[in-house]
């Protein structure tokens, strides 16, 4: 099933300022479910796609220890077109996030722990793109979709590995969000693709921290040193949902 996300849990993604506006997506709200006493991990009935933290004494910690050393698997898209690289895949549920124009996205958990996006962007037919112009294409194309938010970023920080034999550019920041009278915290990181001789694909990831920016920040760089490249688009060409 795909659920479709209204406020307040939704809101639009950006290119260089992509991580703020993916956080956004992220604001959720919270359980009072009875909790294990703190250091126990949840019960494994207890775990599951709405909660991957369980009855944790603190779920979201529980759920970003499980980012960190669950194995990698993969979500797909409605129509199997594109296999997107997720630790504990069984538990990251497939959604649609209003107002912005993507392929598909997948969460991890109700409370939004993490959130995962696939964005497809035309190009002119056979016009030998790279990971890194699609790079630049991307983030011109989402830049203004962040105007009017309140948003402190850090640096932009880029990362390089392999994909298909070919360079493949990662950009990464950290950053945070002022929304509805609360200050929202997160990592976040996206992958360029040339994935198609008509398209470049984008994948995009953002985690919030909550009381756990340093756990964040390692679950971010785990998909910076060794998710994005396991993307794997199954069309020769564009992909499109029907």
């Amino acid at each position: 099933m795909t659920e479709t996300l209204q406020p307040p849990c939704f809101d639009s993604f950006s290119g260089r300022r992509l991580g703020a506006a993916l956080a956004l997506a992220a604001v959720a709200c919270g359980t009072g479910a009875p909790r294990q006493p703190p250091g126990k991990p949840p019960s494994d009935h207890s775990v599951s796609v709405a909660d991957p933290g369980g009855d944790a004494h603190d779920p979201r910690e529980a759920a970003l220890l499980r980012q960190l050393s669950a194995p990698w698997g993969a979500r797909n898209d409605k129509d199997d077109q594109i296999h997107g690289p997720t630790p504990d895949w069984q538990h990251w549920k497939r959604v649609r996030y209003w107002s912005v124009d993507h392929f598909t996205g997948w969460r991890y958990g109700d409370d939004h722990h993490l959130i995962g996006v696939v964005f497809i962007q035309d190009v002119e037919d056979g016009a030998r793109e790279t990971s890194d112009t699609c790079m630049r294409r991307f983030e011109t194309w989402a830049r203004p979709l962040t105007r009017g938010y309140e948003l402190e970023l850090g640096r932009v920080s880029e990362h390089r590995v392999e994909w298909r034999d070919e360079p493949l550019s990662v950009h990464y920041l950290d950053g945070r969000v002022y929304w509805a009278f609360s200050k929202l915290e997160f990592s976040a990181a996206w992958a360029a693709y040339p994935a198609y001789p008509d398209a470049c694909m984008i994948y995009a990831m953002a985690v919030q921290w909550g009381d756990h920016g340093e756990l964040a920040r390692r679950v971010r760089d785990r998909w910076v040193k060794e998710g994005f490249q396991r993307m794997s688009p199954l069309t020769e060409r564009r992909p499109h949902r029907k």
